[in-house]
Order: C-alpha cells, then sequence, then structure tokens
C-alpha cells in the first residue's frame, strides 16, 4: 500500500468501543461492494443488474466486466487503497468502473457532473486521485481535455480512462475490458479498509472530504431493505446522480438484494417521466427538485405511476405539498421520506407502516441502530415540538473529515456529530427538518428561520421557487429578503407575497422585506440553492 493510501486508511480514526459494539452486535459485517456483487452472480447469474434504454447486464456479464476492468487497473499500477475519480453519467460504466475498484480494494471518489477544472484541481489533489474514469464528449464539453489539462496540477494521475470515442492520451474504457492489458489482482479490500471519498456539495464553504468504509457505508443498506421492503425482484431507479452520495447510496441498495438497477443517465423531466412510464421501475428514489420540476412543467397532470409500489425523497428538505401529489399518482405504491447527508449516507426515514400524514410530512424516525438528540444551543436537549439541531451517531456516520481538522473541531460533540439541520419531533417520535442553523436571520436580536416562509412562498402559484437570505439593515441588523423565481410569464410583487403570508398566518416579523426576481437559482450539483451568492441589490425590485 503505498504512503498515500496508507494514510487514507489511517484517518478512519473509530472510537474502539463503537468498533468493537458494532462487530460484536453484527451491526458492521465484512461485507463489500465486491462481496454483493460476487454473491449475485454466483447464485442468479442471469438475473439482469443493469437495464437502459439500449441493453441490459445480468449479474454474471456485470462481474465479469468489472474483473476484466478491475485486472486492467491493476496492470495500470492501481492496488489497494489508491483513488479512482470517477465523472461520469448514470451510466453502466459508472456501475462497471465502481465494481471494479471495490475487486481490488481501491477507493471511489466521485466528482459532480457539473464541475470544470478550476472546481476539480484542488479536489483530486486533495483526495490523491491515481486514475481517472470520465465519460464521453457532450456538446462542447471534452472531459478527456479537461482531465488533460488536470494532470499537470494534479501530477499524482498516471492514467485517464474515458467511455466514448478514443481521445489522445487517454485509454478507451471498452478496449481495456475487451484488451487489457490485464494483471493479476493479488489484494482485496476488506469491510475496515476505505472504500469511498466524497466531497460536501459545499453550499456556504469550501467542500469537505468525507471517507467511508464500507462498514459506514453499507450498515444502512443492510438494514434498512427490510423497511423497504426491499427484494431482488425489484427494478430501482434513481433519480439522483451517482456522483453525489444519495446515488451511491441507490446502487448500493440493489446491490444488497440483487435487484435491477434502472437507469436514467441525467435528470431531466420529461426523460424522468417516460423512464417511469417506459421503464416501469417498482422502486424510485428522488430529490424533490425532481418531483417540483415535472409538477411545474404539467408533466404529471394526467399521470399516474402504476408500477411504482415505493418513492423515496430525499436530498434535501421537502414541501409537503410535493409529496402528497406524488403519492396521488402512485395507485399501488407508498411515497417515503428519507432524511441522510454524505457523512452518514442515511439517518432518518419513515416507513411503510405509517399514515400518509407522516410518509408526506415529516423524515420519519432515526434508521435502526442510528440514535439522535434534538438540542438547543447548548446542547441541552429541547421539549417536543421545539426546534433545535439535529445530532446523530451511529453505524453510518463518517469518524471525521480527510485532512481538516479546524471542520473536525466543529463538527462532533461529545460523540455526537453535528448535522448543522434544525428539527423538531413530536409525540409519536417522527421528526421535522425546521431549517439550517446557517440561515437563521438575526432580526434586533431576534432570531428567525425562514424556513417554513420559503415553504410557504414556494407553495403560491405563481412562484417556482423561492429562498430567503439576510440582508443588512442599519436599525434591525438584519433583515429578509426573499428571491423569487416566478413562473414563465408571472411576475410577484412584495405585497403579494406578503398577502400570501398574511393569509396563511405567518407572524409579520418573518415576512420578507424585500424581493428579488431572478431567472434561475444558483444550485449546487446536488440541487440545492447556494444561499451565498444570493446577494440582495440596493433596490427591492417589486
Amino acid at each position: 500500500m503505498r504512503p498515500d493510501a496508507q494514510h487514507l486508511r489511517e484517518s478512519l480514526k473509530f472510537d474502539p468501543a463503537h468498533s468493537g459494539q458494532m462487530l460484536k452486535r453484527g451491526t458492521w459485517t465484512n461485507d463489500t461492494v465486491a462481496r454483493w456483487l460476487s454473491r449475485h452472480a454466483q447464485a442468479t447469474p442471469h438475473k439482469p443488474a443493469i437495464a437502459w434504454a439500449g441493453g441490459t447486464l445480468s449479474y454474471a456479464e456485470a462481474h465479469e466486466r468489472a474483473m476484466r476492468l478491475a485486472r486492467a487497473f491493476v496492470a495500470l499500477g492501481v492496488s489497494k487503497g489508491d483513488v479512482v475519480a470517477m465523472q461520469l453519467a448514470n451510466l453502466p460504466e459508472f456501475i462497471i468502473a465502481y465494481l471494479a475498484t471495490s475487486l481490488i480494494g481501491a477507493v471511489t471518489c466521485p466528482m459532480h457532473m457539473p464541475y470544470g477544472a478550476t472546481e476539480m484541481a484542488p479536489l483530486l489533489h486533495h483526495a490523491g486521485a491515481r486514475l481517472v474514469v470520465c465519460g464521453p464528449p457532450v456538446g462542447d464539453r471534452v472531459p478527456a481535455d479537461i482531465f488533460r489539462g488536470l494532470q499537470q496540477k494534479v501530477p499524482g494521475i498516471t492514467h485517464i480512462v474515458t467511455v466514448g470515442p478514443p481521445a489522445a492520451g487517454t485509454l478507451s474504457f471498452d478496449q481495456l475490458i475487451d484488451t487489457g492489458p490485464f494483471g493479476d489482482i493479488r489484494s482485496t479490500g476488506i469491510a475496515a479498509d476505505p472504500a469511498i471519498l466524497c466531497f460536501t456539495s459545499g453550499t456556504s464553504a469550501a467542500p469537505k472530504a468525507v471517507v467511508h468504509n464500507s462498514h459506514t457505508m453499507l450498515a444502512n443498506n443492510r438494514l434498512c431493505a427490510p423497511l423497504y421492503d426491499l427484494r431482488a425482484d425489484d427494478v430501482v431507479l434513481s433519480g439522483a446522480p451517482f456522483t453525489h452520495a444519495f446515488g451511491i447510496c441507490i446502487i448500493n441498495f440493489a446491490l444488497s438484494v440483487g435487484a435491477t438497477q434502472l437507469l436514467l443517465p441525467a435528470f431531466r423531466p420529461d426523460l424522468f417521466v417516460q423512464t417511469i412510464l417506459n421503464g416501469r421501475p417498482t422502486t424510485l428514489f428522488t430529490a424533490p427538485a425532481h418531483v417540483a420540476a415535472c409538477l411545474k412543467a404539467g408533466l404529471l397532470d394526467d399521470v399516474e405511476f402504476p408500477s411504482l409500489r415505493i418513492a423515496t425523497i430525499s436530498g434535501s428538505s421537502c414541501p409537503p405539498q410535493l409529496a402528497h401529489a406524488l403519492q396521488q399518482r402512485m395507485p399501488n405504491g407508498k411515497v417515503m421520506q428519507m432524511w441522510g447527508m454524505t457523512e452518514l449516507f442515511m439517518g432518518l426515514n419513515t416507513r411503510l407502516e405509517d399514515a400518509e400524514r407522516v410518509r408526506c410530512e415529516t423524515i420519519g424516525r432515526p434508521t435502526p441502530e442510528m440514535e439522535i438528540r434534538i438540542v438547543d444551543d447548548r446542547d441541552a436537549p429541547v421539549a417536543e415540538d421545539i426546534s433545535g439541531e439535529l445530532q446523530i451517531r451511529g453505524p453510518s456516520v463518517f469518524s471525521g473529515y480527510y485532512n481538516n481538522r479546524e471542520a473536525n473541531a466543529d463538527a462532533f460533540t461529545d460523540g455526537w456529530f453535528r448535522t448543522g439541520d434544525l428539527a423538531s419531533r413530536d409525540a409519536e417520535g417522527n421528526v421535522r427538518i425546521t431549517g439550517r442553523l446557517k440561515d437563521l436571520i438575526n432580526r434586533g436580536g431576534i432570531k428567525v428561520n425562514p424556513f417554513d416562509v420559503e415553504v410557504l412562498i414556494d407553495s403560491h402559484p405563481d412562484v417556482m421557487q423561492c429562498a430567503i437570505v439576510p440582508m443588512p439593515d442599519e436599525v434591525m441588523g438584519e433583515k429578509a429578503c426573499a428571491f423569487i423565481v416566478p413562473r414563465p410569464g408571472a411576475s410577484v410583487t412584495l405585497d403579494e407575497v406578503c398577502a400570501w403570508l398574511r393569509h396563511h398566518g405567518i407572524a409579520k416579523m418573518k415576512w420578507p422585506e424585500r424581493v428579488e426576481l431572478i431567472s434561475e437559482m444558483p444550485m449546487t450539483p446536488t440541487r440545492k440553492i447556494i444561499k451565498g451568492l444570493l446577494r440582495p441589490a440596493r433596490e427591492a425590485r417589486t
């Protein structure tokens, strides 16, 4: 194992008592992605593992292609603990590369699709990437050219493997599988080894590196599969990109039970709806932004999804009206909600037996063996239905950010991970997300949470999206400014917004005092609004 790979492994510093308990109880097992793949390839070799518009791969075929690619990686000098960066859409090649990486005990490092050279250079350097797998040209964007340029800034990158047409200075993904060169896999990973290195989305700060081993990455997939009634005959569709932890979690869900992963290369509202109708998935994982985009484009007006047994919404806070709207289009299934973060994959979810109100309006209860507490600014527990910071601990929580002592000092308190999310818990134990700590507006010394106001403005018939941010005020310190993306052809004024909030009983002190109309929100690759880029102008646009 190379020194940088050893350093990455040593960064996984779990409390020995915690690790011992997880292993003794069987919460952590020796499962890895490679083990799951091999198990299904032997037990159900002809079962479709991956399906897409152009064809299918059985578990035996996926195993064979992944093994050949793994042996090619070894021949190229990749070994256990090395970091393999991937920037690919939700293509069969992503899953094959992910499986190949696991087969040799290397570490997958996804790069968000919208990232260019400027965003990726520091991330690849921080991760110590050794090999890159990238996608084919799309329009004027040529990933192979981007990564060739990055090799000069990140000298550790020894090879670039590209999907699609061969490109100068790169290796062909298909040719590597077909003709090699091939090496012998002499060392495979174990569950305690680093398995994945993801970077947080960075809505308000520089992305941070999160390292998971197979213990923390897979625990919730195995423990939660029964809660979703996931089984081998399911067809699983991800609306989330595989370059995000949410997308990786969905790949792992399908692998955990030997289900079929149905692919949608990239989200587009019309293709998303058509893939559900034509591909007939039984299990859908999607984000609120996906549902909202389909609803507001009118694509769900006269549509039902009879194949869906379960549709799980996650990735960001979901306005209840979106969840209820999706439920109305699932005559044979149930909408669920799941809350998670890159740092822990999954932390809370609703259950199939929950009432629709619970499944559509809360994020449910902790996943098996996860523990939560909701506390005030002194880390004292708050009462029922009172908002506080959501803190969590358990088998899927990472051990700390890679090479980032300052972030780690802020992230943990007394063994609990500080999520930064504000939440409340009702008498039944169900949790509601009520905002983000960093989004509070200090209005005259009173901390105002804009979350419920944003949700209400989002429900206005002329509004597509809303985000509320603080603006400086000489008297109050800060006041609220609402940035609004109106529906096409519509316009929204401050007076209309305030009348809407008055009608819904929102206290006047929480109303925005300025409205800025914009054409689109600045978003992270995972469809979260980057509020730090929303800066109020001197004059209100009302």
